[in-house]
């Protein structure tokens, strides 16, 4: 049956505004879940560039498979995800895709072979219910039959209207950013369909998608990642309106079980990337081992994971925007045996701070979920370690899942999480999503824990000794993961004094920050938020105007307890902006974050093409607040351009990758290049 629109709505709004909480279908589920790197973010930042086909090159591929298995491997990411955005030009004799790009010199069977030559897996992104091959094609056959792959072609029409999608600023994605394959896709055309899809009532359909999970796992791959069963239910996004035909509930719940099949006969976990959920995800719980439960990481930072849209519940797709919405409002249907909570991938490099890197990780550590890292070699930075931490990955490798006190997102309860490990040591996590020092308290009894327990920092690496309670302040973006246990305490407990910090006006001394341990052991200073670095154990401040959060610890030693990390704050005042961010024609208008180093903002490798260009620099990403520009040339001094004044103008003499520099004082700009690509490699890729 296919629904008006405005019916589709009203049901959907009603059925999710009253519905119950519904119990979980258990399933078998032999998996613990993944650990694996994603070409994602290599993917994503061409196509913010404006690059229409921006699949992952093989030397790129090979380069971040190198950096994986030496820094990645050892603790236990074996998977290499290779995400959307290639072409279908090579096909097998069943319409399978072969391999991802018309321009690799290997297939999908050999970059399998290879992984597993290296101790780790291929992992595939994929839907089949996609169809490669046009109406006309007669020669390529479905599996084990001779019926043609483009008799399965589903012809439905559109019914109904597509509702107006929203206008979406710069600082906005679409709700998934892999839809713009041809970086033309707009949906705002009811005629319009993204995909060819299988129709799952003709002959020969069920063969076609069992063969298709069946193809992948005869060359050793044993992870798909499925995306875009949201639009193949009801053809709708909420970011680009109607994007194709709807699917009546059956069809939908067969094309999911003929996939869970095959991965059951195959042995092989199947990740779901896109789904309404609708009716508490009552089809997705039972079929998927994993379903997605935020929007796209996309351009990444803090903002991604716990703030946009927060505490905002969506009738469709994605229900809660940012991960820690999702984590916690579907914290209930997750367990051992039930389905898996999938919060996108994670790009540590676009954190602001090592408080958020941590916060970040222990969520999908505690959730129970997939743990996928999609930074690069030249991109992480100094920020692997983050991935590394031995005691917090154990909980992954322990098939751990953890709760909140409330899955109500909008309840300052749910950022109180805990759970049992398999030997019965119970862990518990503290997280601040806000943008103050917050205080978390929690009496081990009300956590199931009764008497005293020996707790362990699982992020400082120590024993804090015997406790009955805890009481901690976080600073924002901040948390801490403690292990209860029943080990007997040997370390002797300490605690820190931190002295309360002066505030901090341009052109003065560093700020003074002192504290002391009661063990006469030396306290160590961490920024965990606001505009000022950490160098050499002390607290440089950037020049940027806001309030500076600092964390105080102690680690302990042999005999004595790691201390209760502290948190101080103090007023900053400078004239840098707050954020800048450059714009230009050679990244099709989206916003490069730009980052001040020694009083400069800058941007690396930016790729611009030559010839005649145009940008603009800015101090949000939406250009809501000042921006400049109205300049000429490779150098030179900007203006103020708010209001729709003239864009800055040069003309690259090469393509090339460009440093670009803008003080936001004198106004002085250099833009430079910075690397060039090497030779037959194609541009813009990678440097």
């Amino acid at each position: 049956m296919n629904l008006t629109w405005q019916n589709f709505f009203a049901i959907c709004l009603i059925a999710i505004a009253g519905s119950p909480v519904v119990a979980q279908t258990a399933q078998t589920d032999p998996y613990k879940p993944p650990r694996y790197w994603s070409t994602y973010e290599y993917n994503i930042t061409l196509q913010h560039f404006g690059v229409c086909y921006n699949f992952i090159p093989e030397y790129a591929l090979q380069a971040n498979i190198d950096w994986v298995h030496k820094n990645l491997k050892p603790f236990g990411y074996d998977i290499i995800q290779i995400d959307g955005w290639g072409d279908t030009k090579k096909l097998n004799q069943n319409g399978y895709r072969t391999t991802h790009s018309k321009f690799w010199h290997h297939d999908y069977a050999w970059w399998s072979t290879y992984l597993q030559s290296r101790g780790m897996q291929l992992g595939i992104y994929v839907n089949p219910l996609w169809i490669h091959v046009p109406p006309t094609d007669t020669t390529t056959k479905i599996v084990g039959t001779d019926i043609n792959v483009s008799t399965l072609i589903d012809n439905s029409g559109n019914s109904g209207t597509s509702p107006t999608p929203p206008a979406t600023g710069p600082s906005q994605n679409t709700a998934s950013p892999k839809a713009a394959n041809s970086c033309g896709l707009t949906g705002s055309s009811p005629s319009n369909s993204a995909f060819t899809w299988v129709d799952v009532n003709k002959p020969g359909a069920e063969q076609y998608v069992k063969g298709y999970v069946k193809f992948y796992a005869d060359m050793g791959v044993k992870f798909i990642k499925v995306d875009f069963m949201a639009w193949y239910e009801t053809g709708f996004d909420h970011y680009l309106g109607r994007v194709g035909p709807p699917h009546s509930h059956q069809d939908y719940v067969t094309a999911m079980r003929w996939i869970r099949e095959a991965c059951d006969q195959y042995g092989v976990y199947f990740g779901l990337t896109m789904a309404n959920l609708f009716n508490e995800a009552q089809v997705e719980r039972q079929y998927a081992h994993s379903i997605r439960v935020d929007e796209d990481v996309d351009y990444g930072e803090w903002y991604k994971f716990s703030d946009k849209n927060r505490g905002q519940r969506f009738p469709f797709w994605s229900q809660w925007a940012n991960a820690m919405d999702g984590f916690t409002y579907w914290s209930y249907l997750s367990g051992q045996d039930r389905v898996r909570l999938d919060g996108d991938f994670i790009r540590m490099n676009t954190y602001a701070t090592d408080s958020e890197r941590r916060t970040a990780i222990s969520a999908h550590v505690l959730a129970g979920g997939l743990i996928g890292p999609t930074d690069q070699f030249n991109t992480i930075g100094n920020s692997v370690w983050v991935y590394q931490n031995p005691e917090l990955l154990a909980l992954n490798e322990d098939d751990f899942v953890g709760k909140p006190l409330t899955n109500n997102p909008t309840n300052q309860a749910s950022q109180i999480w805990s759970g049992k490990t398999s030997n019965g040591d119970t862990i518990l996590g503290l997280f601040n999503r806000e943008l103050n020092t917050t205080i978390r308290s929690v009496n081990f009894s009300d956590i199931g824990v009764p008497g005293s327990a020996t707790v362990r920092d699982l992020w400082q690496h120590a024993d804090l000794g015997q406790m009955s309670s805890v009481s901690v302040y976080l600073p924002p973006h901040g948390s801490i993961v403690l292990k209860l246990s029943n080990e007997a305490s040997t370390c002797t407990p300490q605690s820190i004094t931190f002295n309360p910090i002066g505030d901090w006006a341009y052109n003065q001394p560093p700020p003074t920050v002192s504290a002391a341990a009661s063990s006469g052991l030396p306290v160590q200073f961490e920024v965990a938020f606001g505009p000022a670095i950490t160098q050499a154990n002390q607290v440089q401040a950037t020049g940027q105007p806001g309030t500076v959060f600092v964390v105080a610890k102690q680690p302990g030693n042999k005999t004595i307890c790691a201390a209760m990390p502290q948190v101080q704050s103090f007023e900053a005042n400078g004239p840098h902006q707050d954020n800048m961010f450059l714009f230009g024609a050679f990244t099709n208008w989206t916003p490069i974050r730009m980052k001040l180093e020694g009083g400069v903002w800058v941007a690396h490798n930016v790729p611009i093409s030559a010839g005649n260009q145009q940008l603009k620099f800015a101090n949000t990403n939406n250009f809501t607040g000042a921006d400049w520009g109205d300049a000429q040339g490779l150098s030179g001094t900007a203006t103020v351009t708010t209001g729709g004044k003239p864009n800055l103008q040069i003309t690259a003499p090469e393509s090339a990758y460009y440093k670009t520099r803008f003080n936001d004082v004198t106004l002085q700009y250099t833009i430079q290049i910075e690397s060039r690509p090497a030779r037959g490699q194609p541009f813009p890729f990678a440097p």
